[in-house]
């Protein structure tokens, strides 16, 4: 979408914004001033235009001034990924983004979604972007495709798709149906409902495209098999043992603060070991501080107050459906529930009293609420209640049976006696109901198994008894009559949200903050003098739409993208209730070694090859001399360890750890009661002595081994060849830059 401003009548020149270029400003902006701007009610329109008006000119002032260039200009970013050379544009993408955000609030019949759906759309639609651009081609060139008869096959055919067989089989019977199929089918294609024949297609669009990446991927797994030799080498490391004495020092017994490189030192040894560390996919590291602006006391009274004060009006109301619909969080839902359907609070007196009658306030979920009867109507199944023991039966046979019964009774009798059915639930019962003393709500006619449902249906409040289904025996206890009523309420509900006031101050704090600390060290520098927390958030992904502990903090990762190391952000926005502000420390890009990201990595890498330096002079010093295990053991005063029955598979040393070198060290020998190391490890400094060797057992044939080494080559290739591809083709993404 474009609209062009003239601000100047005489001007030649007109600015053309693109608003689609421009939403992820919007989108910043509007997350700082909207929580102040939705606590705005009761206003007249002039008041809410004139903020509106103001925040326009300011999230325009705020794009104008941007880096990105959204106006034109050199530094303009028109294109949010590249494939091969080709070039993804915004506008194109975001034409497909909101068709499927369009498409998924049609099925879903909601007029918005959350942050989290439109993340996960727009991966959808990022995956869809690539499928067309690089599987196509690839199914072209293979000649891959889907006949309309195969279509057909796989929705009326011999070989039903699993979608349709799930839609179209009856719940009550659980049996699938063709001519339920063929019905429906008919009535999408002769009839006139385009919303049904658009979601028929679409259907039709993803089973075909599912259906070509399986025939894809049953390709690629043919092409992989197990060689004679690769499961030969697996059997033999699972199979040959070897018998061992050990003395082990772990690195452990060094402290780390007993080393203290010099910088020279870790970048030479950084330079040494650069393909180590080198970087598998972008990433950056952030240090950041929160405010969190969650609603006061005061915020929740407010709120409470303005409960009450509706009590009378709501009362009074002439038309409930208006009333809530203006005055409301939630719109007025005009269909009948079941006593299930509501809160446990409001259960009685909504199923009890006549209409027109409000109850509450209440205060539930974080909400206040008042509930006013606005029609009672029959249900056609009864609403029921009751809370069940369960004993399960331990064992297969009649005398398992009978004891389960003989102790259900028993427990039953406790009851009859006086005994608290719900402690005695605590005591006795095997699922999740005991914690809440074997409660199991209100249920609808037909939602439990049959002879649990006709009991209770057939027994009244209050009645006791003992029943049996194919979960164990149970001991029940009717706690509501049943009913058929069902009840319209009309829900005049508030949140409880944080005032302007309360926003206002965390976002003044946070601002003065920010303004004190323009880079790192003034954000260090400010962190200590306030004594606040600082988190550390230390592989963020570009596509990741959080923080450590913190969710819908997009806004934050864009802004890693986008900043120098030792950049600190403005005030961010994270989820409904907090600001953030952040200082980028380390920039990881993918395929490259960068010291100052790895320095972590690389310091502990090199105190690890130091304290091994240490202990290989230490247990070189030991055994000089020595002929035996044992005099090593003393000389070192560590204890000889027995290591029986060890293979090249099983790479865990006990009392050490995982240590696979020292693993493939020992499967290599082949001297016996030899006196061997000292060894460097993974985990420790080792000297060792192969006592005993056990060849696996002859076998001939490896036909298991070949076929469990192609099944793992097929599932890695069908989880992993998509990345492959997008590897060959140089797949950019730079959605992170516009979302």
């Amino acid at each position: 979408m474009f609209l062009q401003f003239d601000f100047n009548r005489n001007a030649q020149n007109k600015i053309k914004v693109d608003f689609c270029a421009i939403a992820p400003y919007f989108r910043r902006s509007l997350k700082i001033y909207m929580a102040i701007l939705t606590k705005i009610r009761n206003r007249s329109g002039l008041a809410i235009g004139a903020v509106g008006l103001a925040l326009a000119l300011f999230v325009i002032s705020d794009a104008l001034n941007s880096n990105m260039g959204l106006f034109g200009g050199s530094g303009q970013v028109t294109d949010v990924g590249e494939i091969d050379g080709e070039k993804i544009s915004a506008k194109d993408f975001d034409s497909k983004l909101q068709l499927n955000i369009d498409n998924y609030l049609k099925r879903s019949q909601q007029e918005s979604m959350d942050d989290a759906t439109r993340t996960q759309l727009r991966d959808q639609t990022w995956n869809q972007v690539l499928n067309d651009y690089l599987m196509k081609k690839q199914y072209e060139q293979l000649g891959l495709q889907v006949s309309e008869e195969e279509l057909a096959d796989m929705v009326y055919g011999n070989n039903i798709h699993p979608q349709i067989r799930q839609s179209f089989t009856d719940p009550n019977t659980g049996q699938f149906d063709i001519v339920n199929v063929k019905r429906y089918l008919k009535q999408v294609t002769e009839g006139s409902d385009e919303n049904a024949k658009a979601q028929w297609k679409e259907f039709e669009d993803y089973i075909t495209t599912e259906t070509l990446q399986r025939k894809f991927a049953t390709l690629l797994k043919k092409g992989v098999y197990g060689t004679s030799l690769e499961a030969k080498s697996i059997y033999n490391g699972r199979g040959q043992t070897a018998e061992i004495n050990m003395v082990a020092i772990p690195y452990t017994t060094i402290a780390d603060s007993s080393i203290v490189p010099e910088e020279s030192e870790l970048k030479s040894y950084f330079k040494k070991n650069m393909d180590k560390y080198k970087e598998k996919e972008n990433s950056r590291k952030l240090e950041f501080v929160v405010w969190d602006f969650a609603p006061t006391s005061q915020d929740s009274a407010a709120v409470q107050k303005w409960a009450y004060d509706q009590v009378a009006q709501f009362q009074v109301a002439d038309n409930d459906t208006n009333y809530v619909d203006l005055n409301s969080d939630v719109k007025f839902d005009p269909t009948p529930k079941r006593r299930s359907d509501y809160p446990e609070s409001v259960q009685a007196r909504l199923f009890n009293d006549s209409v027109g009658t409000v109850i509450g306030p209440v205060f539930e979920n974080g909400s206040w609420s008042l509930y006013k009867i606005a029609g009672i109507k029959q249900d056609s199944l009864y609403s029921m209640r009751a809370s069940h023991i369960l004993l399960r039966v331990e064992g297969a046979t009649n005398a398992d049976t009978a004891a389960s019964e003989v102790k259900a009774n028993e427990i039953l009798g406790r009851i009859r006696k006086g005994e608290d059915f719900a402690t005695l639930a605590a005591q006795f019962g095997t699922d999740g109901t005991k914690d809440r003393g074997g409660d199991l709500g209100w249920f609808t006619e037909g939602a439990m198994v049959k002879e649990f449902n006709d009991a209770v249906k057939s027994h009244n409040k209050n009645d006791l008894f003992v029943i049996k289904t194919q979960f164990g025996f149970h001991v029940v206890k009717v706690t509501g009559d049943k009913s058929k009523k069902t009840v319209t309420a009309g829900v005049l509900s508030r949140a409880v949200e944080a005032s302007e006031q309360t926003t206002s101050m965390a976002f003044n704090d946070a601002s003065q903050f920010a303004a004190a600390s323009t880079n790192a060290e003034d954000f260090n520098k400010t962190v200590e003098e306030k004594k606040m927390v600082k988190r550390v958030a230390e592989f963020v992904r570009e596509t990741d739409n959080f923080l450590p502990g913190y969710s819908e903090a997009r806004e934050a990762v864009r802004w890693a993208f986008n900043a120098k190391v030792g950049d600190v952000s403005d005030v961010l926005t994270v989820g409904e209730d907090k600001y953030v502000i952040a200082t980028l420390t380390a920039i990881r890009e993918k395929g490259k070694s960068n010291f100052e990201a790895a320095k972590e990595r690389v310091s502990n890498d090199f105190k690890k090859d130091k304290k091994a330096e240490q202990l290989l002079e230490k247990m070189k010093t030991a055994m000089e001399g020595a002929t035996t295990l044992d005099a090593v053991s003393r000389n070192v005063n560590q204890p000889l360890t027995p290591v029986p029955g060890m293979t090249f598979e099983n790479a865990s040393i006990p009392y050490i750890g995982y240590d696979p070198s020292f693993a493939g060290t020992v499967a290599g020998t082949t001297a016996l009661n030899k006196l061997s190391g000292p060894v460097k490890g993974d985990a420790a400094v080792y000297a060792y002595q192969v006592t005993k060797i056990t060849p696996a057992p002859a076998q001939v044939n490896y036909d298991a081994q070949k076929q469990e080494i192609s099944n793992n080559l097929s599932q890695r290739l069908e989880y992993n060849y998509f990345e492959v591809l997008k590897e060959i083709k140089n797949v950019k993404d730079n959605r992170f830059l516009f979302y």
